[in-house]
């Protein structure tokens, strides 16, 4: 059977995510004061020419490389909710498993990255203030219609949600200068108390 042939603009968009993964690569292991198109290229295993045939300017790579993050975060987010659900696990412990593996991996740390180095650039501030809403409070708005299914009320699971990233952020931001491996556990469970005290589910 002959393959069907890609199109010309799906074959683009695979090489823009090729390129934006390279980049976030690339952010990952220098920072963004270490991003060179010389070296995307070199990770992408292109051309710069080719590079810069899809990304003119180096700010449109950079918020593709962003969109590129969030959106790669918001598919495991997706991932965490079904595998758990259709295994009965508690919607809460879920959550919560979902918010340490962001705010504890790349995903986040060359997001925060270029969001510093953009509050200094009009132009790419801009461009991440369009991106982060619709990817990242999409997550939360996720979070929030997960717990309301599941016994919780909207304002409560509002409630839940907000403070709960506002801790893991908080504890991420914290291994910069902590060893938080030493208690994040403990401190995740004690948390976890006390959603249960402050916001019991009312029903199955």
């Amino acid at each position: 059977m002959k393959r069907q042939r890609r199109s010309q603009g799906e074959r683009s968009e695979e090489m823009r995510e090729r390129v934006a993964h390279a980049t976030f690569e690339v952010i990952a292991a220098r920072g963004f004061s270490g991003l060179r198109t010389a070296a995307v290229a070199e990770q992408a295993g292109v051309s710069q020419g080719a590079l810069l045939h899809h990304f003119e300017t180096k700010h449109g790579l950079t918020l593709a490389t962003v969109e590129y993050a969030f959106a790669r975060a918001s598919t495991k987010t997706e991932e965490i909710i079904e595998a758990g659900l259709a295994k009965g696990e508690d919607p809460i412990d879920l959550m919560l498993d979902d918010f340490r593996l962001y705010f504890f991996n790349d995903d986040f740390w060359v997001s925060l990255d270029i969001t510093i180095n953009a509050s200094k650039d009009p132009e790419l501030k801009g461009g991440i203030r369009e991106i982060v809403p619709r990817y990242r409070l999409g997550v939360y708005r996720r979070w929030v219609g997960i717990l309301s299914e599941n016994g919780w009320s909207t304002g409560d699971a509002e409630e839940i949600v907000r403070m709960s990233a506002a801790l893991t952020t908080g504890l991420g931001i914290r291994t910069l200068f902590d060893d938080v491996d030493a208690y994040l556990g403990p401190t995740i469970e004690r948390w976890r108390k006390m959603v249960d005290a402050t916001w019991p589910r009312q029903k199955a």
